[in-house]
């Protein structure tokens, strides 16, 4: 993942996109294949990105959640993904005066639910759809934290759920994990060990998933003060009373073949069986990079 002077010099991250590929089969995936050549590429610009894919199949059909950020501000939209490889106008189905991004979706009894990150007002929220993809009401407040991409996979009739804390200045979480019961939509907590993790090296990145009867679990690689340089696929290992990750398989910009835009980051991943998608970040070429550089080092 190291830049070239180039690189360093002129290109500038600016904003993310959203690319989206059908599946061929089980095995088809990019922690198998190490490539991802998208099929399709959503549209996006400084004023108005996407980000945090979450795929969802419901009924034979494929829902694409994410995160639309308006000139800073993020909410939840949703999009259909049509058999002949159109999507469908997006839709505004979570919109509060705080940011919202990272919209987790699950299935549970019959009931649909998500945990959007709501960190700004300091809150795990969870809500249920009142109809299922575009109307969603608050039922429970599952954490009062800092926390970001809370992500949640079923094993033995329980939730095992993963949550971020925040840590300010830099780009460091520390990670919490717990056993969650939930019942009449509320949730019932207790919380796990996590041993021996990496606060740049954790944060979630998408949805827990299995392959070849191993479960894996996408996190971010960030650096102190920059955000969404890779994904690291972890190999998760469930205890009674503990959690643990293993480093399995990293991914950057140069596994990912993208027609729309010149991409230099990633740092969510989401699959189905039909699909997979990634976020990536996208840069442009700016010539007076270095010149503000040098401005801001003498401000200093």
């Amino acid at each position: 993942m190291k830049k070239g002077i180039i690189e360093k010099l002129f290109w500038v991250p600016n904003y993310f996109t959203i690319a989206i590929r059908r599946r061929e089969n089980e095995l088809d995936s990019l922690i198998n294949t190490g490539k991802f050549i998208s099929d399709i590429e959503l549209k996006g610009c400084k004023n108005y990105w996407v980000a945090d894919p979450m795929l969802v199949e419901n009924e034979g059909r494929t829902f694409l959640f994410y995160e639309a950020c308006h000139s800073g501000k993020g909410i939840i939209e949703v999009i259909e993904i049509l058999e002949d490889g159109m999507v469908t106008k997006p839709e505004i189905v979570l919109e509060k005066d705080y940011h919202q991004s990272y919209p987790f979706v699950f299935e549970e009894s019959g009931n649909w639910y998500m945990i959007p990150e709501s960190s700004e007002c300091n809150e795990v929220q969870l809500y249920k759809a009142s109809q299922f993809p575009n109307k969603w009401e608050k039922v429970d407040t599952l954490l009062v934290a800092h926390a970001v991409d809370t992500t949640l996979y079923k094993v033995d009739n329980q939730f095992i759920l993963v949550t971020f804390v925040a840590q300010n200045g830099t780009e460091e979480v520390e990670p919490k994990a717990y056993r969650m019961k939930l019942e009449n939509d509320q949730a019932i907590l207790e919380e796990l060990k996590w041993e021996n993790w990496n606060g740049l090296r954790v944060r979630g990145a998408g949805g827990f998933f299995e392959s070849k009867k191993k479960l894996y679990r996408p996190a971010q690689i960030n650096y102190p003060n920059s955000y969404g340089e890779g994904l690291l696929f972890k190999e998760v290992f469930i205890e009674e009373d503990t959690y643990r990750e293993k480093d399995i398989v990293e991914i950057d910009s140069s596994n990912i073949v993208f027609k729309r835009y010149r991409i230099d980051g990633l740092h969510t991943y989401t699959s189905t069986e039909r699909y997979e998608a990634i976020d990536v970040r996208c840069s442009f070429f700016d010539l007076l990079k270095p010149i503000r550089k040098v401005k801001s080092y003498i401000k200093r």
